[in-house]
């Protein structure tokens, strides 16, 4: 079940024609992964005391329309994989007034310890999230 994120698009987030730039879409995504994992209980600082982190190895994004500054936004994210070294997420921001998509995206995130190597999630992460995982949104059945 995805987790929707709510927000407005602020002022310092837009261009010059009042648009949200594209530049921030990408953070949006991480808001929304981390209220997508902080939901289903996955504590990513205590994974990090622990000496692991996520690092994003993949991002997509394409954008379908705008928003502007000021507009309600929303971003849905999922979970649509996971193992033992890698997670995906999809997302879907849109205007939370008109229902409009403003974009969707991925991401595809890599558990490595400090040294910067890979390693395997905790059992506890991979056990936590594993029956979070879905269908991406995009190839979902009506």
């Amino acid at each position: 079940m995805p987790i929707t994120t709510s927000f407005r698009v602020r002022y310092s987030e837009t261009d010059a024609q009042k648009r949200a730039h594209h530049s921030h879409y990408p953070v949006w995504f991480e808001m929304g992964r981390a209220e997508y994992c902080r939901a289903k209980g996955f504590d990513y600082s205590a994974m990090e005391e622990g000496g692991i982190f996520l690092v994003v190895a993949k991002l997509e994004c394409r954008y379908v329309g705008a928003l502007q500054y000021d507009d309600l936004a929303e971003i849905e994210t999922r979970l649509v994989r996971v193992g033992r070294r890698i997670l995906e997420f999809s997302y879907r921001v849109y205007n939370a007034n008109t229902q409009e998509v403003a974009a969707v995206g991925s991401t595809v995130l890599v558990p490595v310890d400090s040294e910067g190597r890979v390693v395997s999630l905790p059992d506890t992460v991979f056990w936590l999230l594993s029956p979070c995982e879905e269908i991406p949104a995009s190839v979902e059945k009506d």
